[in-house]
């Protein structure tokens, strides 16, 4: 059995399902679920999960990025532990708490592979030192494992997958000159192949947090839409003894009225073996567990 994260910044759900959820045109995600997802809706079935958990983690604000990917690829409520939700990257006093609790550490320690899928730039290390990039708990978490984080060389050869999913955005800012755009299928399908060598493969997608902060002129439709093209790729390519995860860290998007993030719940989805293993989840700090429970770690 191998899991694949797909892991989607920025999403929450409302309560019912409203635009751009009710107006996207979202075939993989519908097919799944029977219609546009929303905050009430629960689904478990032996191959199938859907339901929404708590990003605010028991502290008051607005969930941010910084403590909600901490949590994730930690399992410990960075939030409360903070006192506080910090925003974007960890905050510098979590990072040991990071290394500790590193997921990728664990799933190593426990003798299985890691295939890291988000595309990074280069030298990335070097650009943390020199404060020109700051670092990603997800990136913190492989550094803490041993993990080398996937280049330009690992996209070429289909072994990652930009975090805006087809490159569009990122070549509009200068980066992955010359190589050609990856549609939203192919992009799904370079992580279900990842999962033929490795227990556990991790991608993120900013995407959706960038759209909804007004970062990329995008449509949130559009933007829910090359979401559900790559969660199609994955699905059209899963082995059946493989699970699909997919999981955000905090509302934005589904609220496009405004640019802020949300208390909204977000979604949590699994399609596979491993799904009901999901069943008692409820906030962010649940995921690492469903991961590690799944592969026995």
């Amino acid at each position: 059995m191998s899991i694949i994260i797909c892991f989607v910044d920025g999403i929450g759900l409302t309560a019912p399902a409203a635009p751009p959820w009710t107006t996207a045109d979202l075939p993989a995600l519908s097919g799944l679920l029977g219609g546009p997802p929303d905050r009430d809706l629960v689904i478990e079935r032996p191959r199938l999960l859907f339901r929404a958990i708590d990003a605010t983690l028991g502290v008051a604000g607005l969930p941010q990025s910084g403590t909600g990917h901490t949590t994730l690829w930690t399992g410990q409520n960075a939030p409360a532990l903070l006192g506080r939700h910090f925003p974007a990257y960890p905050a510098p006093s979590q990072r040991p708490l990071i290394a500790e609790h590193s997921l990728f550490g664990r799933l190593r320690a426990a003798g299985l592979r890691v295939a890291l899928a988000t595309l990074h730039r280069e030298p990335y290390w070097e650009l943390v030192a020199s404060r020109q990039q700051r670092a990603t708990a997800a990136a913190l978490a492989a550094q803490a494992a041993g993990l080398d984080l996937p280049g330009l060389e690992a996209f070429a050869a289909g072994r990652a997958v930009p975090w805006d999913i087809t490159g569009e955005y990122l070549r509009r800012w200068g980066a992955l000159a010359g190589l050609p755009d990856l549609a939203p299928a192919e992009a799904g399908r370079r992580l279900a192949s990842l999962a033929a060598e490795a227990d556990v493969v991790h991608y993120e997608c900013y995407l959706p947090d960038f759209v909804g902060h007004g970062r990329i002129e995008e449509t949130a439709e559009r933007t829910l839409e090359l979401v559900d093209g790559l969660i199609a790729g994955v699905l059209g390519h899963l082995r059946p003894g493989d699970t699909l995860l997919v999981v955000s860290d905090h509302g934005n998007l589904e609220e496009p009225a405004h640019s802020r993030h949300t208390t909204n719940p977000v979604p949590l989805l699994l399609v596979g073996p491993a799904a009901p293993l999901a069943a008692a989840a409820r906030d962010l700090s649940d995921v690492a567990g469903v991961i590690l429970a799944a592969l026995g770690a």
